[in-house]
């Protein structure tokens, strides 16, 4: 196999010995490697994406990804990302404790991508006045958003009823109120139901949408 032996035997080449396992799964991946010169810019590309990953793990650790730049992401090998994006990213990785690899980045991006496309809809839902095609999956996707599957039905009524929803923080007020007023419409319906609405106050009728 390839060694620092292999590599300090190849004039002119200039490497890490640290990085040599990344250097290994580089090469393997390749069709073919036509010179020193061709090989010489594998194992740079591999070292700047090493960089690039511990500013990114730095980053996540620190709570603090506003240094981060496309240009970072760019040079990290085998990951894809909508350059777009890079503001939502850079919150995504600060709210990260840690991460651990390039395989972890990508899932977060990923969910991120995802998220937005997700909030998108919603605001076009909105925006159309028919949420009929939003589902539990599309709110699931959205980060950091929290809702109960079987009020689907009312979310869409909800959100359909809005002119627009600016941001996930407006969209999870909407939600929350929807939930409160299911909540409280069903104490009237329950007190109804007992003969007893002593419990049943002004604030339980606030509660209640529309």
């Amino acid at each position: 196999g390839i060694s620092s032996a292999t590599l300090s035997d190849i004039v002119g080449l200039t490497f890490d010995s640290a990085n040599l396992a990344d250097y290994q799964g580089a090469i393997a991946a390749e069709a073919s490697i036509a010179d020193v010169a061709a090989l010489q810019a594998l194992i740079d590309s591999v070292d700047a994406s090493i960089l690039a990953l511990v500013s990114v793990q730095d980053a996540a650790t620190n709570s603090d990804a506003s240094t981060l730049t496309t240009e970072t992401l760019t040079a990290i090998r085998g990951l894809t990302f909508d350059s777009a994006n890079i503001v939502p990213y850079q919150g995504a990785i600060a709210a990260e404790t840690s991460i651990t690899d390039v395989a972890a980045l990508q899932a977060l991006i990923d969910s991120v991508d995802a998220s937005l496309s997700a909030f998108a809809a919603v605001q076009a839902a909105a925006t159309n006045s028919d949420a009929s095609t939003l589902n539990t999956d599309t709110l699931a996707a959205i980060r950091g958003l929290s809702f109960v599957e079987t009020n689907l039905t009312d979310y869409q009524e909800a959100i359909a009823a809005e002119a627009g929803i600016a941001d996930v923080v407006a969209l999870q007020t909407l939600i929350d109120s929807v939930d409160i007023s299911l909540v409280a419409f069903a104490s009237v319906q329950l007190a109804a139901t007992n003969s007893d609405a002593s419990s049943v106050n002004a604030e339980t009728l606030n509660a209640i949408r529309g």
